[in-house]
């Protein structure tokens, strides 16, 4: 009841209450508290003034407005608790997309990972090739340096034989022209051996025919000089062998390196490519990470804000609850009280 309501009964109390059997009444019907304590001591006063038409209309008005009031708090709970369910379903939803959101990441995650993995493991690949491929090249240009050393090793030994052979070739073939009788001296002939074994060797089929004559003759002359120019023949086709083949094997080795210069540039290009995609990889990986980080987070807040909104909601509730139970007590109370004084009005204006 409001002060207001109180003051005004208050003012119209003329005399001093005196007990009726309605009051008593009263007494008996409403349940012991402050409130119908007030309720009762007011009306009692109210009643002893003779004003009990104007208190018939004063409790109609307080249960009008307290109807009214009751009915506005339970219309105002209604939306509130609609308002805190709305509010806890949008959240769940929020949480259950977060929490697919962490799936797929998560998803997203493992799959980038794999890839990095496999990238990883070709950017290793690629480059042992590429190492191979260099020592590969390496070893082709070692060989085909040996390989030339040792054809103009072959074509300067070649050559100075070859130089010998035709000196002893041409003395040799102007002694003949020359029909001397000793044909050579002893000390030339020996001169003419030793040049022989050296540039062909002790069992050189020529050392051993000019070493083993008993006399150097014209016959053993001719002998050497058509032997001799069989080797010197057989050497001038051995240095042209040897330069064809140089062509040969430097085509070759051109090719070799050419097709080394191709496959490196080719795995140069994939490790490249390869490089990039494992950075670009590890920068999405990074950033999934730091996603799931926050959804994670998100999700975390979201459950603890739905956990606080149950907990405001049933707050809220229980409040709406324990004030509604006052009211209705109070109006109850009002409803009484008018309908006994209404059932002894009679009693009472007397």
């Amino acid at each position: 009841m409001s002060h207001k309501s109180l003051l005004v009964l208050l003012l119209i109390t003329i005399a001093i209450a005196t007990e009726s059997p309605a009051l008593q009444q009263l007494r008996h019907k409403l349940e012991s508290n402050e409130y119908n304590s007030q309720l009762v001591d007011m009306l009692e006063l109210s009643v002893a003034g003779g004003q009990i038409d104007r208190v018939f209309e004063l409790l109609q008005k307080m249960i009008d407005d307290l109807t009214g009031q009751i009915n506005s708090a339970n219309l105002e709970h209604a939306s509130r608790m609609a308002a805190f369910q709305l509010s806890i379903e949008q959240l769940e939803a929020n949480l259950a997309q977060l929490q697919n959101e962490v799936q797929t990441t998560n998803r997203k995650i493992g799959e980038i990972t794999q890839s990095i993995s496999t990238l990883t493991s070709t950017s290793v690949s690629i480059k042992k090739q590429l190492e191979t491929i260099n020592q590969k090249e390496e070893q082709i240009r070692n060989n085909r340096a040996k390989e030339i050393q040792s054809v103009e090793t072959k074509q300067t030994a070649g050559q100075k034989t070859l130089e010998t052979l035709e000196e002893i070739h041409d003395r040799l073939v102007k002694a003949v022209l020359s029909n001397q009788g000793s044909f050579l001296e002893e000390t030339e002939k020996q001169e003419i051996i030793k040049q022989v074994k050296q540039e062909l060797g002790l069992t050189h089929p020529l050392a051993l025919l000019l070493d083993l004559s008993a006399k150097f003759d014209e016959l053993t002359a001719k002998k050497a000089i058509e032997l001799i120019e069989q080797i010197i023949a057989s050497i001038k086709e051995g240095q042209q062998f040897r330069e064809q083949n140089q062509t040969a094997a430097e085509q070759n080795f051109n090719s070799l390196i050419n097709e080394v210069s191709i496959l490196r540039e080719k795995l140069g290009q994939d490790n490249q490519k390869t490089s990039s995609t494992l950075k670009n990889k590890q920068n999405d990986l990074k950033i999934a990470q730091r996603r799931n980080k926050q959804l994670s987070l998100n999700q975390e807040n979201t459950q603890q804000l739905i956990e606080t909104t149950r907990v405001q909601k049933d707050l809220y509730d229980s409040n709406f609850r324990s004030n509604a139970s006052k009211r209705e007590g109070q109006l109850n109370s009002l409803k009484t009280a008018f309908q006994i004084l209404r059932d002894n009005e009679q009693a009472l204006k007397k």
